[in-house]
């Protein structure tokens, strides 16, 4: 039996490509040519765990003005995180099971970071390996706009590495350790799908 591993991938982005992960997550287009692992007629299997309350430029903006930040035009404005597991990990599991995985998984992330910044979480099945793509504005506990301070640097992603893994090996304990970043050196592992590979700042777990 092939290793199983359990994925947290962050990628920070700032305004301009706000509408281009909208599209993408919320599967706003008929076609997507820049990625062909996805089929656009399993979209409907698609699920929220949580759903955006409109459209994701608005909860951004209105989440950044609540809290008051002041930002530059470079700042981060928003992460979004990805949560999967090796393909072998999924095989034979039924649509409850990979709810249950993506559901628990996200406990974790609720843990970390205040849930009131989540504008979107969302599993896709309509590709080669389910996997959720987790939206959130990068707002620290005392309302600062600060991906930096949330993610860190890399020691701290490993911090993060270690953590994801005692999480989740409590309920799926065939999941393995993956080698940490910080001594492969590397940002990215060999996924089956295109767009993982933008997730630049990433971890396997």
């Amino acid at each position: 039996m092939k290793a199983q591993y359990g994925i947290l991938r962050f990628k920070k982005y700032k305004g301009p490509a706000i509408s281009p992960i909208e599209a993408h997550n919320e599967r706003t287009k008929e076609q997507y040519a820049s990625n062909p692992d996805i089929d656009t007629s399993r979209s409907k299997y698609n699920f929220h765990i949580v759903k955006p309350d409109g459209r994701y430029y608005h909860f951004i903006q209105s989440r950044i003005e609540q809290a008051r930040c002041r930002t530059r035009k470079d700042s981060t404005r928003f992460v979004d995180t990805l949560i999967t597991a090796s393909p072998e990990f999924f095989k034979d599991k039924t649509n409850r099971e990979i709810r249950a995985y993506f559901a628990y998984a996200l406990k974790f992330l609720e843990g970390r970071q205040c849930p009131d910044t989540f504008l979107s979480a969302v599993v896709h099945m309509d590709e080669k390996t389910p996997h959720l793509h987790l939206t959130f504005v990068p707002l620290t506990k005392d309302n600062r706009l600060c991906a930096k301070e949330i993610i860190g640097n890399r020691a701290n992603l490993t911090k993060w590495q270690d953590d994801f893994h005692a999480y989740m090996v409590e309920k799926y304990p065939d999941l393995e350790r993956g080698e940490s970043a910080s001594k492969t050196g590397r940002k990215h592992i060999p996924v089956s799908y295109t767009h993982l590979r933008a997730h630049e700042t990433s971890q396997d777990l």
